[in-house]
């Protein structure tokens, strides 16, 4: 392995983890590189590899906007977020203020991760899978995170949601939404697609402790 694919990897990684906010839909995604990147979300590790979600692959742009707009829930508590000074900006529920939906959910593709329970092998009685699905869920997130931004495109993870009204779009209730598409390129990542608001970044607050046991 050469040093130009490692640096290949590594830039993928940090450009990976950015949320994607607005979207060139102008553009397509190839068919080959849909098939890779559904490949990437049904193909990869689950725990006694179980099928533990199901995927709704959406990219009807009217479907799409149908969902689009029961994910509002971004807004006021985070708007005037400072994460250099925690303290003086700390969570508070009661702001007010008007909510903004999350709009890396207006892709050219957007996956729908939902329940599923057919198959499931039952270890022990009253089996729970709910952590086991959202860790399956997760990677496989994962994995199509860092397939797409490989590939060109970018992606934008959303857990805000209504469920209730998205079941009545889908016929299930979504345990994750993930958009993936083609960036606009003449915008910031932040912009909101539609809306006159730019989501903030908490990319400061990252730091993960690395304990190396040798």
């Amino acid at each position: 392995m050469n040093g130009s694919f490692r640096k290949m990897i590594k830039e993928t990684i940090h450009e990976s983890q950015k949320c994607q906010r607005n979207w060139d839909l102008s553009k397509q995604i190839s068919e080959e590189d849909k098939q890779l990147i559904l490949e990437s979300a049904t193909n990869c590790p689950s725990k006694q590899n179980l099928n533990y979600y199901k995927l709704h692959v959406i990219e009807d742009r009217g479907t799409i906007e149908k969902i689009h707009e029961k994910t509002k829930g971004f807004g006021p508590i985070y708007f005037d977020y400072n994460p250099e000074q925690r303290e003086e900006n700390a969570y508070d529920a009661s702001k007010s203020g008007e909510m903004y939906t999350n709009s890396q959910t207006l892709a050219q593709l957007l996956l729908a991760f939902t329940k599923n329970d057919e198959g499931l092998i039952e270890r022990e009685n009253d089996d729970d899978y709910d952590e086991d699905r959202a860790m399956a869920v997760g990677i496989a997130a994962g994995y199509v995170n860092v397939v797409a931004t490989q590939l060109g495109y970018a992606t934008g993870c959303c857990k805000c949601m209504d469920g209730d009204e998205i079941e009545k779009i889908l016929g299930e209730s979504p345990i994750l939404l993930m958009g993936v598409g083609v960036p606009d390129k003449t915008r910031n990542r932040r912009e909101h697609h539609t809306e006159d608001f730019v989501f903030p970044t908490l990319k400061k607050m990252k730091n993960i402790e690395t304990v190396i046991h040798s």
